[in-house]
């Protein structure tokens, strides 16, 4: 979402906008979190926990930067989610 508001208007315009700088430093910390769930958790049951972000990016931009969110993408999203709740239901 950071990211997304700090593009205004070609790349070094928004490398000096501090949204991008916000957007990548969370971005670094993300990866260092993901590297604590790799360590922690089988990759096969870690992995697909990434497709909930299909979700939350969706939802966080139909809300705070008021993109359309159409009933396909609901629907993918579910799907998504299902498919999730699936994979770790069969451990």
């Amino acid at each position: 979402m950071c990211l997304k508001l700090g593009v205004n208007g070609g790349i070094v315009k928004s490398l000096s906008n501090p949204w991008t700088l916000i957007g990548v430093s969370l971005y670094g910390l993300s990866f260092l979190c993901w590297l604590e769930v790799l360590a922690a958790w089988p990759l096969s049951r870690a992995y697909p926990v990434l497709a909930l972000n299909f979700g939350l990016v969706a939802f966080f931009a139909a809300v705070f930067l008021k993109e359309p969110l159409t009933p396909m993408q609901v629907a993918g999203t579910l799907l998504c989610a299902a498919g999730v709740a699936l994979i770790g239901a069969g451990r």
